[in-house]
């Protein structure tokens, strides 16, 4: 998780995810966003306390857990269609303010729930191994870490799965 904290972030964040979104043909994307409910007048970006992004694909050739974000290797950017769609969770963020509330574990759920409706049958996420807050809301959530039966996995990262056929 990280801090949703300025407008300069949150429009950094937005026009990333365009990019992200228009990028490859056969990924869904879809960015869950939570905001304040209240009768206090703020600006769109100011309202927001927090996002995560779904993506929803079949694995690329040659791949078996989703790629760290940035190592997915240029010649794999072929699918595998033959092979069950996964979802793969990124940009878990909340306000500092704003955390401790459950809405991080209701986007996630809410994200989960987006996926399957996809045909997901896994979801998958990063984290950072020394983020224990976020490990134990992942946790919490029902992800569990994954055994990659050996394969190489980053020194500050682990992957963690949501088996949603449960």
């Amino acid at each position: 998780m990280s801090n949703v904290s300025s407008p300069v972030i949150s429009l950094q964040e937005f026009h990333a995810l365009k990019k992200r979104c228009g990028r490859q043909v056969g990924e869904k994307y879809t960015c869950f966003v939570a905001v304040k409910n209240d009768d206090v007048t703020r600006t769109v970006v100011n309202s927001v306390v927090g996002t995560v992004d779904l993506c929803v694909r079949h694995p690329l050739h040659g791949e078996t857990y989703p790629a760290e974000p940035g190592n997915t290797p240029f010649y794999s950017r072929i699918y595998q269609p033959d092979q069950p769609k996964f979802g793969y969770l990124t940009n878990v963020c909340v306000a500092k303010y704003a955390r401790r509330q459950g809405i991080a574990s209701n986007m996630l759920l809410l994200a989960i729930d987006a996926a399957r409706l996809d045909g997901a049958e896994s979801i998958y996420i990063h984290v950072h191994k020394d983020n224990l807050p976020a490990r134990r809301l992942y946790d919490h959530v029902g992800f569990k870490m994954v055994d990659m039966d050996g394969a190489r996995q980053s020194s500050d990262l682990c992957l963690l799965s949501f088996n949603s056929m449960h």
